[in-house]
Parts: structure tokens; sequence; C-alpha cells
């Protein structure tokens, strides 16, 4: 019977001090691009009653502003609450004749000191076009009048990032064709430096939502290129590390109240976010190469100096072959040599195939919906409880991500226990509607967001267990262009999760209920999703990881690399060498240090 070996894993160990520094150092990248996200939050909350009204003319001087809000503003009559009877949306048609009527003075110190009170008319009602804004915390609502029919513009900002977002990705894994993963990295982090600043520095909306967008593009790079660095792993730490990577996105969202503490201006948090990226350009200097995708493109030299510093940190230099380069030039000969990676269409071939990826490409979008709209639907509930409620939201998303971790190591059945963790959990987010609206205030804030929370848990969990485990749906051939598919879908219904969370205008209840009904079909899709025993065989390594996949020889058994070289180049015997390769004796490639195409090869 052939096996196979990963000669590069089979030198590196699964785990050791090296990938340790290596993941972490990685996972860090998560915290800038969870700030970009997730800071519209602070950047815009929504406005308080009376904190914007319709801009006067310069005839009505500050020390009057109460006075023209009176004359000039409709009243609600249909809403009973007396502090919202005021309608700062609309203005009379009238209203600057009215106040002409009265401030017919040119100079202000010639105004009269007392105003006398219009008589009553029947004037039509027009939206108003330009707003006075009288808060504290300047805000990009404030910059940009966004109130009232212009606030939808801010799910259109959220937009945008998230598009970023998705053609971010896209352009990462094209471009991992041509440049190694970590300078991919570095390009992503000084780029991101500059799009964050622009963000906040440019002064027309327009620009504001470019720079924004280009932001996200910038961190999709980084993650992305990160993410197939953590190819170091294997086995269960593969797992573990694939799964436990959207923690740094959750610790960066508690971390994001404490970052928005210290500033007055949506301005200054944009410069604050982005000037952080600093310490990971220093911090790169220890982040490796993936050495897979180094071997792959014929760059044995760099390949082996990884390899090196991995057995030299960890300890383990016994494990070393003395035909390593024999080696790692067979291995790049096969991958050069391999047969081109199948198409989209054959990941829907196969016995039962395509019930299971129907479901979780569903699954797929319904969560990353529901896991993001979750989090920025805690403006809907309080604006003084937003730097709790926003910790809140990022140790619920902990918590479920271990629950996550937990069934993907122990239970054979992790499908059906998401499915009905988020059944049971979107049923206690309809509870939100039951709270009576006679509570005390923060007390019905922290009821409101129990009954959130508990879904945010559950939708975390499934989405850990998806980006881990989804690539266990197909065979090992197909497993690249299942994440890339299942991503790209994912993403591409990302894009209306801000306009869902718009509906607020319609109730606090109602995106929250939205929410919560995608989660509950999600989990009818999850728990329908039928695979084989996965506990002992460890065959989930979705992920980012699984992208650059290992490429592997025949006949050679990986237990060959756990004794010590002997042992190794007696299993190796066996392979008939290409009678243009002698041991110890590489073929060393000169290709450029930022680039290497796929089609460079490797020998004469």
């Amino acid at each position: 019977m052939d096996h196979k070996v990963d000669v590069v894993g089979s030198i590196m160990g699964k785990w050791g001090r090296w990938q340790l520094r290596t993941v972490l150092l990685i996972f860090l990248c998560k915290i800038p691009s969870s700030w970009f996200m997730a800071c519209i939050i602070f950047t815009a909350p929504a406005p308080r009653h009376g904190e914007f009204f319709c801009k006067p003319q310069n005839i009505v001087a500050p020390q009057n502003e109460t006075l023209w809000i009176k004359v000039s503003h409709p009243q609600k009559e249909e809403v009973d609450d007396q502090e919202f009877s005021i309608d700062f949306c609309n203005i009379y048609e009238d209203a600057q004749e009215h106040a002409h009527k009265y401030y017919r003075y040119e100079r202000p110190e010639l105004e009269p000191r007392l105003w006398e009170e219009p008589t009553s008319r029947n004037a039509n009602i027009i939206p108003c076009q330009q707003f006075e804004h009288r808060t504290e915390y300047h805000s990009v609502v404030t910059q940009y009048d966004l109130v009232c029919s212009r606030d939808i513009l801010v799910s259109v900002t959220q937009f945008f990032h998230l598009f970023g977002v998705l053609t971010g990705g896209v352009l990462a894994n094209h471009l991992l064709n041509y440049f190694s993963p970590r300078n991919l990295m570095l390009f992503g982090m000084v780029t991101q430096i500059f799009c964050g600043n622009m963000t906040g520095l440019v002064a027309s909306y327009e620009l504001h939502v470019f720079f924004r967008c280009l932001s996200a593009v910038c961190c999709a790079q980084m993650y992305t290129a990160g993410g197939v660095i953590t190819d170091i792993t294997g086995g269960v730490y593969k797992n573990c590390v694939s799964t436990l990577f959207e923690q740094f996105w959750s610790i960066g969202v508690i971390l994001l109240p404490g970052v928005a503490s210290f500033f007055s201006s949506w301005s200054h948090l944009y410069m604050a976010i982005s000037w952080p990226t600093l310490i990971l350009i220093y911090l790169w200097r220890w982040i490796p190469d993936s050495p897979r995708w180094m071997i792959q493109r014929g760059r044995l030299t760099e390949a082996k100096d990884i390899l090196m510093q991995c057995i030299e940190v960890n300890g383990t230099s016994y494990i070393l072959p003395h035909d390593i380069d024999w080696q790692l030039q067979l291995q790049a000969h096969t991958a050069m040599d391999a047969a081109p990676p199948p198409g989209w269409w054959s990941i829907w071939k196969g016995h039962k195939v395509i019930k299971n990826l129907i479901c979780v490409h569903l699954a797929w979008a319904i969560y990353i919906v529901a896991y993001y709209g979750m989090l920025l639907n805690i403006r809907a509930f309080s604006r003084e409880h937003l730097e709790i409620n926003t910790v809140v939201a990022g140790m619920s998303e902990i918590v479920g991500t271990f629950i996550g971790l937990f069934l993907i190591l122990k239970t054979t059945r992790k499908w059906i226990w998401t499915g009905l963790f988020n059944v049971v959990a979107g049923l206690i987010a309809y509870l939100g509607w039951l709270v009576p609206k006679h509570f005390p205030f923060d007390a019905r804030v922290a009821l409101l967001m129990l009954s959130a929370m508990f879904s945010k848990m559950a939708i975390s969990t499934t989405l850990s267990i998806l980006t881990t485990c989804t690539a266990e749906l197909v065979s090992d051939e197909k497993k690249k262009i299942t994440t890339f598919s299942a991503i790209c879908w994912a993403r591409f219904w990302l894009l209306g999760t801000p306009f869902i969370g718009a509906t607020v205008i319609f109730g606090i209840m109602v995106p929250q209920t939205m929410f919560a009904t995608l989660a509950i079909v999600g989990g009818v899709l999850t728990a329908l999703i039928s695979t084989r025993n996965t506990r002992n065989k460890l065959r989930c390594s979705f992920g980012y990881s699984n992208r650059a996949t290992a490429t592997q020889l025949e006949g050679t058994d990986n237990k060959a690399f756990t004794t010590g070289p002997n042992n190794i180049h007696q299993k190796c015997c066996n392979i008939t060498k290409p009678a243009n390769l002698t041991p110890n004796s590489p073929q060393e490639m000169m290709s450029g240090i930022w680039t290497s195409r796929n089609n460079e090869k490797m020998f004469d």
C-alpha cells in the first residue's frame, strides 16, 4: 500500500515553540482588522434627541436657537412621548420668512432681546437640507450630516468596508501566485496604515467611503496572507489554530471601547486604530514565510532556511535527514509537475456531496451575516451603554468559539449539536419582544442584550465549526476551491448586513428578530449536513491553513520522521530518484526575492 508524506511537515513537526511564536504574531493582525470593521459603532453613534436641528440662516443668533427650533420644526403628533414630539427632520416651508419677520436687522447687536411668538399658520412641511449639530463627540454623523433621510449613508459606509473585505480576499488569493505570503502580509500592513489615516482625514463623504474600502482591502490581505503561513502546524494543532484564529478578532472588539474612550473625534479614532499596525511591522521580522509555498515555486534555498530556523528554535535538529536537499528537490519536482487543481464545477460531483455543499454554502451566508449583524446591532440598544455592550458582545464570541472547538475535538455529531444550539438561542432572542417598556432603562437594555447574546454565542459556535470543518465535506484535492467558493459566497451576502441593521427605524427589535430568524434557519441547515466520522481522523482542516495544501510524496511513511535520520533514509530509499538528481546536491533556484511565477521550472 502506498503512503503519502509531507517532507516539510515531517521536519517541522505538528507543533513547537517556533509554531507557537509564529501563530501568535499572525493572530495579532486580526486586532486592527476587527477595529476597522467595528469602529462604526463608535464613529457613527446614533444622535440623541435634540443634538441636531435644521440649520437656520445667519440672521438667527446662537442664543435664539431654541426659539428657532420652536418656530421652524413641526410637531410629530403621532408620538406619545413628549420628549420626541419635535420633528427635527422636517421644517416649515415658510420658516425662514417667519424668522426674517423678527430679524430685519443687519447687525446681531440690533436684534430685539425678546422673541415675539409668530402667529399660527398652516404652512407646508418640507425635508430639511442642512443641519446644525450640538454634540460633544464629533462623529461621522455630524461631519457629513448623516441624519434623517441621509441616515442610510451610515450603512453605505459599512457596505463599502465589507465590499473591500470581499475584493481584498479575492485579490490576495490572486497575488499569492506572484508574491510570498510574508511579503504580501507586509504590503497589507503598510498600505493599511496609509489608507486608515486617510479614511479619517478626508473632507468629503465620497473620499471617506473610498478609503474605508481600501482599508478593508488591506486588512483582508493581511489576514489572508497570514492564514496561509499557519500551514506550518499540523494535526489537532492545525484545527485549534484555524478555530482560534477568530479569537483575536473578538479580543480586538473587546479592546475597541477602551481605545475609543480616549478620543472625542471620529477622525482621531481612525488614526488611533491605524498607527498600532507599526508594531506589527516591527514584529514582522519574526514571521517566517510558508515553506510549502516556497517549495511549490522552486525556491528551495529559502525553504530550507525556514526549516533550519524551525528545528533550531524547536530543538529538534535530530529530525533533520541527511539527504534533505534531495528530498526537498523531489517534493518540489512533484509539486510543479502535479496536475492542475480541479475547477469549481468539480466540487459538485460525488456521492451525496450536492446536499452537503448546498447546506454548507447557505449556512456560511446566513451565519456570517448574523455574526457581524448581531455585533453592529448593539448600536440600537443604547448609546449610553455602547462600551459595555461591545465588551459583552466580544466575550460572547470568545465563549462561542471555545464551544465550537470543544464540539470539533470531542464530538462526532458537531453539525447537529450546533444546529440545535442555534435554534434554541434564536428562540431566546425572540424573548426580547416581551421585555416591558416600563422597566427601568438600564434593566431593559440588560435584558435586551441578554436575549441577543445567547444567539450571538451560538452563531460564533457554528461559524467556528464552518471555518474549521467545511473542507471535510470534499476530497483533499477539492478543499482549496471549496474554501474559496464558501468564503466568496458568504462575503457576497455579507454586503447586505448593514441594511438589515438599518431596519431599526421600524422598531428596536426588528433587526434582532431578523438575525435570530436567520440563525434558526441556519441551524436547520447545519443539522442536515452529514459527514463521516472525523473525530479520530482529524480531517477538519479548512481555515486559511488549507490554502497552502502540502505537497506529498508517494511511497514514504510519515512515521519515518519521528525517530531520526537513519530511519528516514531507510524509508526513503525505495523512492526512484530522477536521473538528474543526486543526494545533497540541490538544483538551486535564483528567482526574485519578491516575486515567483507558477510557470517557473526547476529542472532543465
